[in-house]
C-alpha cells in the first residue's frame, strides 16, 4: 500500500514538473521569438527606409528638386522615428538643411551637391549596420 502511494505521488510530482518545465519553456521561447521578430522587422524596414532615401538622394535633379526634397523629409522622418539615433538625426538634419541652401539658389552647384549627396550616402552605409 505504502509502495502504490510513493508511485503516486512520485508521478504526481513528475506530472507537475513536466507541465511547469514546458509552461517555462513555451514562455521563454515565446519570448526569445517575439524579440527575434521584432530584430527582424527593424533590420527589414530600416533597409528599406535607408535604400528608398538612398534612392532619392541618387536621383536627385534641377527639374524637381523641392518634390524632391519634400520626399526626402518624408523617408527621413520615418527614419527618426524608427531609429534611435541622436547623430543620425543631426546628419540628415545638415543635410537637409544643405539642400534648402541649393533650392534657393537659381543654379545648383552640381559638383557640391554632388558631394553633399555622397557624404550622406556615406554616412547612411555606415550606420546601416545593426
Amino acid at each position: 500500500m505504502l509502495n502504490v502511494t510513493l508511485l503516486t505521488s512520485v508521478a504526481k510530482s513528475a506530472l507537475v514538473g513536466a507541465v511547469a518545465t514546458k509552461l517555462v519553456d513555451t514562455l521563454v521561447s515565446s519570448k526569445i521569438n517575439n524579440k527575434i521578430e521584432q530584430n527582424k522587422w527593424l533590420r527589414d524596414t530600416k533597409l528599406d527606409l535607408y535604400s528608398k532615401l538612398t534612392e532619392e538622394i541618387m536621383l536627385i535633379d534641377d527639374e524637381n528638386f523641392q518634390t524632391q526634397i519634400r520626399e526626402i523629409k518624408r523617408i527621413s522622418a520615418k527614419i527618426i522615428l524608427l531609429v534611435n539615433d541622436r547623430k543620425l538625426e543631426e546628419k540628415i538634419e545638415d543635410y537637409i538643411n544643405r539642400l534648402n541652401r541649393f533650392s534657393q539658389n537659381e543654379k545648383i552647384e552640381r559638383n557640391a551637391l554632388s558631394l553633399v549627396n555622397k557624404d550622406m550616402i556615406s554616412y547612411l552605409q555606415k550606420n546601416i549596420r545593426l
